[in-house]
């Protein structure tokens, strides 16, 4: 469900308005011994980078950037770049706010550090210590799940495991009870699978600890201390504040405004915990500044230097071994010194945050479309900045992988050549039901099959593929953002139960006819 979902894990000027802050820094040779920028080899970084920011706009198409660089306890630099929506000429400004998507993560991760920090929480708690409700597929891996695993991503669920409950209209309550009803495709804590479920369970535990919403604690304990007066939570908080960035999609050929009035702009807040924050550069710099000032800004501490660290700590290994997911961030082996970073994607909107703490260097941009222009750049910087040994094309590469998966996307909504017509569509239409999502309603509307789903009564349409099998789609979603449908018919040519495919082809949850019985 490429436009939905919040991450994807692998790293890889026509308006100008922003500011420049000069700043002497202590970089690292390609030999690994420290060495100072003079202040011109500095302004040859940022002019070298600022190039590659407009090369990769213009590239990727992407209507508008911001960045903003923190060097020790400073803003060093805050520029933005292009419009906040295309066609108009507003420009994007430091202060314009965007949707941070999963960078969110690492916020949960830190409201959980503070209350570790108050003896509330331990790490290593037992999850049903806490919430005596929460289940696992598995009694065993309910057991044995640990505080720290909710934002370890190494659940055994499929990546993206429930996405779609918050799109159909189900809450956070309701993703909680969810996981009892995912079957897992791997063994607890074998495996590195990206799911945003859990971090919904890991604030039901910080206020249950606590007693206020995972709203309100965002505010007191990370947005007031930092003083991040342009942050906020909440789909309202972001149109009201006459600052914002309108997020777009791109059909592989040009990127297109999302209307306000698009009925799935509230899901991301839905899944708050796992990437509902918006923000700016100048708030995110604030948070940075926190991060690599190890718990402390301003002199104020915000939360304690060791229970921010273990956040920080690799919990599970990513593929190809210099990567593993921490909580709320990824560790990256990088030459000269290791980076922690994240990205995040709602719908229209990209965010990467990357922190070099041996260096006290950190890096945030944001972007009012998905792409892997973000976490390219954010490399790019990174070897500008250590005069790392890197030949290769970042952009080039993130550009050429990019164009090769939205062909590959433009073809899943094609019919395979001989393919066999489908059934008459009273042979599938009645009411069904699946563990997982709950009473389901399949219409034959004017030959068009429509799937209702959730308390929300989500719609979608179901294009025929080949007999039995069809592909979903919805309003705001692409052919097959949504998985596929595979139905199983009966000898008497109806359908008794139908199961519903992920993009991979991996069933997500069966749904069985209810209106024979």
């Amino acid at each position: 469900m490429r436009k939905r979902c919040f991450c994807g894990i692998p790293l890889v000027g026509l308006l100008v308005a922003g500011l420049f802050l000069g700043f002497v820094f202590t970089g690292v040779s390609r030999a690994g011994g420290r060495e100072t920028l003079s202040e011109p080899e500095l302004e040859k970084v940022f002019r070298e980078f600022e190039r590659q920011v407009d090369k990769a706009r213009n590239d990727f198409r992407i209507p508008g950037m911001a960045v903003a660089v923190v060097q020790g306890d400073r803003v060093v630099y805050a520029k933005s770049f292009g419009v906040k929506e295309i066609g108009k000429p507003e420009p994007v400004d430091p202060h314009t706010r965007f949707q941070v998507g999963s960078t969110s993560k690492a916020f949960t991760a830190t409201l959980v550090a503070t209350l570790v920090d108050e003896g509330k929480v331990r790490w290593k708690d037992p999850v049903i210590s806490h919430l005596p409700g929460f289940a696992m597929y598995d009694p065993w891996v309910t057991k044995e799940f640990q505080v720290r695993d909710l934002m370890a991503q190494h659940s055994g669920m499929k990546p993206y495991a429930g996405d779609l409950l918050a799109m159909i209209g189900y809450g956070r309550e309701d993703i909680v009870r969810s996981t009892a009803a995912i079957r897992p495709v791997s063994s607890f804590r074998s495996e590195f699978a990206y799911v945003n479920n859990l971090w919904v369970t890991a604030a039901a535990v910080v206020e249950t600890k606590t007693g206020k919403t995972w709203e309100q604690n965002i505010q007191e304990r990370i947005f007031d201390p930092l003083g991040m007066t342009e942050s906020s939570t909440s789909r309202e908080a972001l149109f009201k504040s006459g600052n914002e960035a309108t997020f777009h999609t791109f059909d592989g050929k040009k990127a297109t405004p999302i209307s306000r009035d698009w009925p799935m702009f509230d899901w991301p807040y839905v899944y708050g915990p796992a990437g509902g924050i918006n923000s700016n550069i100048l708030d995110m710099a604030k948070w940075v500044r926190m991060q690599l000032g190890e718990g402390t800004f301003e002199g104020k501490k915000v939360v304690g230097k060791e229970s921010l660290a273990f956040t920080h700590e690799p919990q599970t290994p990513i593929a190809e071994g210099k990567n593993a997911y921490c909580l709320g961030w990824v560790k990256t082996d990088y030459e000269p010194c290791p980076l922690i970073w994240h990205n995040g994607a709602t719908t229209g909107s990209a965010t990467l945050v990357m922190m070099a703490p041996a260096l006290d260097l950190g890096i945030v941009i944001l972007s009012n479309l998905v792409t892997p222009a973000p976490d390219a750049l954010g490399m790019v910087f990174m070897d500008l900045c250590t005069g790392a040994a890197d030949d290769s094309d970042r952009l080039g590469t993130a550009l050429e992988g990019w164009k090769k998966k939205l062909a590959e996307e433009a073809q899943k909504g094609v019919r395979p050549k001989g393919a066999t017509l489908p059934l008459p569509g009273a042979a599938y239409a009645g009411t069904y039901e699946s563990p997982l999502f709950g009473p389901a309603r399949l219409m034959d509307r004017r030959g068009t099959l429509v799937l209702r789903l959730g308390p929300k009564g989500f719609e979608l349409n179901l294009k025929a593929l080949n007999r039995d099998n069809f592909l979903l789609s919805a309003a705001g979603l692409d052919d097959g953002d949504a998985g596929t449908v595979r139905f199983d018919v009966g000898p008497d040519g109806k359908s008794f139960a139908f199961e519903l495919l992920d993009n991979d082809g991996d069933p997500v949850s069966r749904f069985t006819r209810t209106d024979d019985k």
